[in-house]
């Protein structure tokens, strides 16, 4: 195995012999915009790749940690990923009608890389917290809500409610 392209000579064209490996490997770059796999951490993967009729089948789990920024508040923190990858390289002459985003088999090798950061992407929160109940920023001055109120007022009526504001004042008084 070089980098990710794993030489699959000894499985093609046999359905049923498969093979295990396992990667450590650092995957720079794989990030959404609030989450990212961490750049100084290998990913970690055990993977069985298994001749099928139509090519070969990569399973298994994959696990790697990650720097997130929470949605609400921007704090920056850690957590993981964990996932589980089910991927089907195809071999000439079985590929789907119409289908170019299929992972191909080429020559007697298949590259893992590009299966591997579209799984990790995949499974990267789009919208990520620091805990369930953070209170995020306040839209006027920016303090995060997580520390205390702001003085911030909320003086500013929509114009459309701007009536009920004043039919509400008339019932109270």
């Amino acid at each position: 195995m070089h980098d990710l392209t794993v030489s699959v000579a000894e499985l093609l064209g046999r359905p049923g012999e498969y093979r295990d490996i396992s990667i450590n490997k650092r995957l720079p770059g794989v990030a959404t915009t609030l989450a990212r796999l961490a750049d100084d951490q290998e990913l970690e993967a055990d993977l069985r790749i298994e001749s099928v009729v139509e090519g070969i089948l990569v399973t298994g789990p994959v696990q790697g940690d990650t720097r997130l920024q929470c949605a609400r508040c921007l704090a920056e923190f850690s957590s993981d990923v964990q996932l589980r990858v089910c991927e089907l390289f195809v071999t000439p002459g079985h590929d789907a009608a119409g289908e170019d985003d299929v992972y191909r088999v080429v020559g007697v090798e298949i590259d893992l890389e590009q299966m591997l950061r579209d799984a990790v992407v995949l499974a990267l929160p789009l919208k990520p917290l620091c805990r369930s109940e953070c209170k995020g920023l306040c839209a006027s001055c920016g303090h995060d809500l997580n520390y205390g109120a702001c003085d911030c007022k909320d003086d500013d009526i929509d114009p459309r409610w701007a009536e009920l504001s004043r039919l509400r004042a008339q019932l109270e008084g």
